[in-house]
């Protein structure tokens, strides 16, 4: 019985994606060529490892007890891949990269042909999950972080913080008028997120007092990147990270609004890992490519 790494990227992936469909279209298979291949390290275990209903697909017990291993499996293999291209100084192999998708957008997408070109031995996979996730479960070599960090067991390295202004185009202020105080936001159209409500704890000074203005959001978007995209639009003003609106106000396309009365407030960004930032040589050159390519965009 050989069971070969191939299948055991199959299984771990058809867990995290929860169905054949998703882990084809990841993988670049068909969904029959996948269900084939549990099927035969089903056979090949002599387990069920999942459960499959017409709508869903769920782990057995036998099957989380061997996906766990599975992914440790794959890890090991990754650690050992990245001591060999230690030893011969030359970083190679794959590297899986998550981040929100505003940064995505404006601090990595812009240098990754230059990496590339840089480290051609280097795989990359770009995602963004929008969410905190499991580096492990999901496979993921560094994840950029925006906000304070919470999971104390990951190694991280700082890659700078970026302030929050408050922001509105042209069009909206012509239309509906510029704010002069805190309190005129309640008149206008405010766009928000969805979820984590803290996030629409814009920070201005109300009554002469340094504390979040909590507002009632006309409109609210699970990501950064649609707020910008709305406040482009003019539907209303907006609180968003000076990185991914920067080119926005110096072209023009977006103007800062209550500069008088925003509190000085940043929001700082790591890049965190499972391992130490020193023992993986592809891990290490793609952090330091970035932290130094985006310099100008971070304080």
């Amino acid at each position: 019985m050989n069971i070969t790494l191939d299948q055991l990227k199959v299984l771990v992936a058809v867990n995290t994606s929860g169905s054949f469909s998703k882990t084809a279209e990841l993988l670049g298979q068909t969904p029959s060529a996948i269900s084939r291949k549990i099927g035969q390290l089903e056979r090949q275990l002599n387990i069920q490892l999942f459960t499959r209903t017409t709508r869903r697909i769920s782990l057995t017990n036998e099957g989380r007890i061997i996906t766990e291993k599975a992914q440790l499996a794959l890890t090991i293999v990754n650690d050992i891949q990245d001591n060999a291209a230690l030893s011969h100084g030359e970083p190679a192999g794959k590297l899986k990269v998550d981040a929100p998708t505003p940064f995505l957008e404006h601090c990595i997408m812009p240098y990754i042909d230059g990496f590339m070109k840089k480290y051609p031995k280097i795989q990359l996979e770009l995602a963004s999950f929008d969410h905190q996730i499991d580096l492990i479960a999901e496979q993921v070599d560094v994840a950029f972080r925006i906000g304070e960090l919470k999971d104390s067991s990951l190694h991280y390295r700082r890659v700078g913080k970026s302030p929050l202004r408050i922001i509105a185009s042209p069009e909206y202020l012509k239309n509906h008028g510029v704010p002069n105080h805190v309190n005129d936001l309640h008149q206008h159209a405010c766009i928000g997120f969805s979820q984590p409500l803290s996030l629409n704890h814009w920070p201005l000074i109300q009554d002469e007092q340094s504390k979040a203005f909590e507002l009632n959001t006309k409109l609210a978007c699970s990501s950064g990147s649609l707020i910008r995209q709305a406040t482009l639009n003019g539907m209303g003003i907006a609180c968003l990270a000076d990185f991914m609106t920067r080119n926005d106000l110096t072209q023009g396309r977006l103007v800062q609004v209550l500069t008088d009365a925003t509190i000085t407030q940043y929001q700082p960004i790591h890049a965190v890992f499972y391992k130490p930032y020193q023992s993986s040589l592809k891990l290490k050159c793609f952090v330091d490519f970035i932290i130094e390519s985006i310099a100008d965009q971070l304080q």
